[in-house]
């Protein structure tokens, strides 16, 4: 490395790391906020399927004194509450689930006749639709076994009624799909948005940072020329950005290990939810590549702008856009991935990551899109060294 660019390199770094806020905003913040947001949602969607699993108090307005009210009381974990009408309580929140079951209920069933169960749940309540599940699972157990009697006392062997068995395989555990599919949409989407926020605050602080506080221009009667002070700069930035991925890849790892956690949430002691290490290769140096781009993005947009506030206006929707495209990918398949995807910018990233972290190390895929990483940087450079070597932009007020 040149003597001048390192000097510069260093002088940028350490101003950097002696402010407080770029460090809490590049590195704390993604270290800690996956753990933080998946353990949150990880408790509090598990407390509610626990909550319902192990007590329901279940309305129910039994108007012919029915067999059927017998076996719901063989579940120990449901408390039955006898009332006339509990479709308020239950639309109001105060209750999970209503049950009312017709005075004929069980005349027609002794009939052979279809028999109607009413059933009142909130379906925009996710305790309500756990209650409606657990019921029905009882339900149907009820009329598996009156149709097995039916069939019994007319001579018939019950399984005629399920002729075909299924047996399912499945290339991942099924406490693990749950897990892997919030990896495939939760990885691709704090890969671009940290790649673009760990060079923001630097960028933001080095570029229109300095030209409010006056301190660029000294910078540039120095020794050190113009080109020397932009690729320090850029290093920099680039530096602090690639910190900020590896401490939000940090933090996804311990999120995937947090017991209770969204991606652990439904596995059981032996569950075992891992990426693998060259996925973790592969969506790392994405990362980095990334990265540089937004290093060069960031700081051109931060010679351009007045102030520091216009700065950080003109930068903000560079997060917007990262994560629509996160978000607009969430129901790609990872293993029917278009060829076009891997050419389109930021869209090749995500679908990369997917398909990695499904496991397919598709090398022409990788290849296509970290050349057009490799292109990209290429072009954010020769726009920030343009920008930078235009004095009407410099030292524009």
């Amino acid at each position: 490395m040149n003597r001048l660019i390192k000097i510069v390199f260093l002088k940028e770094i350490k101003d950097m790391f002696r402010d407080k806020k770029t460090m809490i905003t590049s590195l704390l913040i993604p270290l800690l906020l996956l753990p933080l947001i998946s353990f949150i949602f990880g408790k509090a969607m598990g407390g509610s399927k626990e909550a319902v699993d192990k007590n329901l108090t279940l309305l129910l307005n039994d108007q012919g004194k029915s067999k059927f009210v017998e076996v719901i009381k063989q579940d120990s974990t449901i408390t039955i509450e006898n009332v006339d009408d509990g479709r308020d309580e239950v639309k109001d929140g105060k209750k999970l689930i209503y049950i009312e079951i017709p005075k004929d209920f069980d005349e027609k069933i002794a009939k052979n006749e279809n028999a109607t169960l009413k059933i009142f749940y909130d379906n925009t309540s996710q305790k309500s639709n756990i209650a409606m599940g657990k019921v029905n699972s009882i339900i149907e157990v009820y009329s598996n076994s009156i149709t097995s009697e039916v069939l019994v006392e007319k001579g018939l062997n019950p399984q005629i009624l399920t002729p075909i068995t299924i047996d399912k395989e499945s290339f991942e555990k099924e406490d693990n799909a749950a897990g892997m599919f919030m990896l495939s949409f939760l990885v691709p989407m704090f890969i671009l948005m940290y790649s673009v926020q760990g060079a923001i605050a630097p960028a933001t602080d080095l570029g229109a940072g300095e030209k409010e506080r006056g301190t660029l221009e000294p910078l540039l009667t120095t020794k050190a020329g113009r080109a020397s002070i932009l690729t320090g700069k850029l290093l920099a930035i680039s530096t602090m950005g690639i910190l900020c991925s590896v401490a939000s890849l940090i933090g996804l790892v311990v999120s995937m290990k947090i017991p209770g956690s969204i991606f652990l949430m439904s596995g059981s002691e032996g569950t075992s939810l891992a990426i693998q290490p060259q996925a973790i290769a592969v969506i790392g140096v994405l990362s980095i590549l990334m990265t540089i781009v937004s290093a060069g993005i960031c700081l051109t947009i931060s010679m351009f702008a007045r102030s520091f506030k216009e700065a950080q206006t003109y930068m903000s929707p560079l997060i917007i856009i990262t994560m629509l495209v996160a978000y607009g990918t969430f129901a790609i398949d990872a293993k029917n991935m278009p060829f076009a995807y891997f050419s389109v910018p930021l869209l090749n990233i995500v679908a990369v990551s997917k398909e990695v972290i499904a496991g397919i190390f598709n090398y022409t895929h990788i290849g296509v899109t970290a050349g057009w990483l490799c292109i990209y940087i290429v072009l954010s450079i020769i726009l920030t060294k343009f920008m930078f070597n235009r004095e009407e932009v410099i030292f524009r007020s």
